[in-house]
């Protein structure tokens, strides 16, 4: 019961915090469209596909890419969260769930994952 309890704040961790930045913070370009007009929709849609992302494929990544953060005492972390962003832009974007997704330019991109980062950091060390 736990993993199951555990999956659910994940998800409706993911769709508030992207609430948060779409509609709070709009200097960094995160834009979302969508045909739907209910925002619990189409942000638990955008919590479920982030939380596959960020468990499937940014576990892969932190494992193949171990060796370069090492290296780099962990500054390649923050470029491969800027690359699971636009994974998640274009995984969003060819599932044609009728919400388009749109990411800003590298450097914005790579504030928010900063910030994204510190905000996952903080909910982890809360939760």
């Amino acid at each position: 019961m736990k993993p199951l309890k555990h999956l659910i704040v994940n998800v409706v961790v993911n769709g508030i915090v992207l609430y948060v930045i779409v509609h709070y913070i709009p200097e960094f370009w995160f834009k979302i469209q969508s045909i739907y007009n209910d925002s619990y929709v189409i942000f638990g849609i955008l919590g479920v596909i982030f939380r596959l992302i960020n468990s499937v494929l940014k576990n892969i990544l932190n494992i193949l890419t171990l060796p370069v953060r090492l290296v780099t005492l962990g500054f390649s972390s923050l470029l491969l969260n800027t690359w699971v962003l636009y994974a998640f832009e274009q995984t969003v974007n060819y599932l044609n769930v009728w919400i388009t997704v749109q990411l800003g330019t590298i450097l914005q991109t790579f504030l928010l994952s900063v910030i994204l980062g510190a905000i996952y950091f903080l909910i982890k060390k809360i939760i």
